[in-house]
């Protein structure tokens, strides 16, 4: 009975509500549910049309949204490229005398030049292109290792030429037919056999390879390279191999002027290293002068001598087409055994390139850093080295053996700076 009465009353109540909800105006498409909450409407809801069974709804316009444009990346600044630079670094004269060699001598009867160049290996090394002349050759053991005046080197220089840090090496000297064709051959063969990475300049091995250009690229800059020498000291070119070597000489100015023009079109820039001058005299010869207008006329860009076994001045030199031209005439002794204070001293060019907002190479920097070759009286007693001037105590000098050798200087390093500065002068770097 409870269930028929519950399903009345339902009954009754509903017809009851959905009379009071027409009656009042308001209704609904959706189908309501009930619930304990009032029930709430609006007089402003407008009442759908009755649709019968063969009504078709009209559908709603499909709305066409826009679509929302992408953000406009901001551009990426283009970088400013970072210009080409090289640093470069050259000295004088690895002169390797008699007493060179004693001190180089060890107790099994081998030499080890190594320590000689310990005070400035951090310098020479961290260069991007670091150059000596090696004024003696490298002739082979076949010979008998001799100092002045027919020199020969032991092989073991060039091993400690390498460490040292040396990236370049200039054999086009007045002594590089000292020990004949035989010991410029073996020179070369060392070279290619125990340092193919060393360029090796002056000296060549067929006529095609003394003909040819050597360029070496660094940091994206190349740099054409020529080494020639004045003289051999009387010694004749062997029959049949006049290209082991190019003498400075007028009669080869339109080969050196052709090797120059050459260069220019297969470098960024052009470094001659002539072997020129007068020994032991501190200004350029009338020679010198020759070949220095010689060069400029052609466009070389920097000029680095040696041979005078002395230092001589620095100067800008202008071109005929208006660049200039940066001559070290001459850089003196690296390394000797010679007597007179003078000669004791040289110098280490420091150079450095630029690439300029053209793409030209040019030359930013420059100086040179006065050094002094320490030799003691015992000359084997382990502290024959080169150092920086500004690094070599009055303690060290008080104990060059030059004080006992020297029979026409007196060698003070007051004297020895007052002479790099009359010689350098601006271009002096203590």
């Amino acid at each position: 009975m409870k269930l028929h009465t519950k399903r009345k009353r339902f009954t009754i109540v509903s017809l009851f509500l959905a009379a009071t909800l027409f009656s009042a105006g308001c209704s609904s498409a959706k189908e309501h549910v009930f619930s304990e909450q009032p029930l709430t409407c609006t007089t402003a809801l407008t009442l759908m049309p009755t649709l019968s069974a063969d009504d078709t709804p009209t559908p709603l316009p499909t709305p066409t949204l826009s679509p929302t444009p992408a953000p406009t990346p901001t551009p990426a600044p283009t970088p400013t490229p970072t210009p080409k630079m090289l640093s470069l670094l050259a000295v004088g004269d690895d002169l390797i005398h008699g007493s060179t060699l004693t001190g180089a001598l060890q107790p099994d009867g081998s030499y080890d030049f190594n320590g000689f160049y310990d005070p400035l290996r951090e310098e020479i090394s961290a260069a991007d292109l670091a150059i000596i002349n090696q004024e003696t050759i490298l002739g082979g053991s076949e010979f008998e290792y001799s100092g002045y005046p027919r020199f020969n080197t032991p092989d073991s220089m060039g091993d400690a030429i390498v460490n040292a840090g040396f990236d370049v090496v200039l054999h086009a000297t007045n002594h590089t037919l000292d020990k004949g064709a035989k010991g410029v051959e073996n020179c070369m063969n060392y070279w290619k056999t125990n340092h193919p990475e060393i360029t090796v300049l002056g000296i060549f091995d067929s006529r095609e390879a003394r003909e040819a250009i050597t360029v070496v690229e660094k940091n994206g800059i190349r740099i054409a390279m020529l080494n020639y020498t004045y003289s051999l000291n009387g010694i004749p070119m062997p029959a049949g191999k006049d290209y082991l070597v190019t003498l400075l000489v007028k009669s080869n100015s339109e080969f050196i002027r052709s090797q120059i023009r050459a260069a220019k079109e297969l470098s960024d820039f052009v470094i001659v290293f002539p072997h020129w001058g007068t020994e032991y005299a501190y200004t350029p010869s009338s020679s010198q002068q020759y070949w220095t207008g010689l060069f400029g006329e052609e466009g070389v860009d920097l000029v680095i001598g040696a041979h005078p076994h002395v230092l001589e001045p620095v100067e800008w030199v202008e071109r005929p087409d208006g660049e200039q031209m940066l001559v070290f005439y001459s850089l003196g002794n690296f390394i000797s055994g010679q007597i007179e204070a003078p000669r004791i001293l040289g110098g280490m060019a420091e150079v450095v390139l630029t690439e300029d907002e053209n793409g030209a190479i040019r030359i930013t920097d420059c100086a040179v850093v006065p050094v002094l070759t320490h030799y003691s009286t015992k000359v084997n007693d382990g502290t024959y080295a080169t150092h920086r001037l500004s690094e070599y105590t009055e303690e060290q000098a008080a104990l060059h053996g030059i004080h006992r050798r020297a029979e026409e200087s007196v060698f003070t390093l007051e004297d020895t700076w007052e002479l790099a500065r009359r010689i350098l002068g601006d271009f002096l770097r203590e």
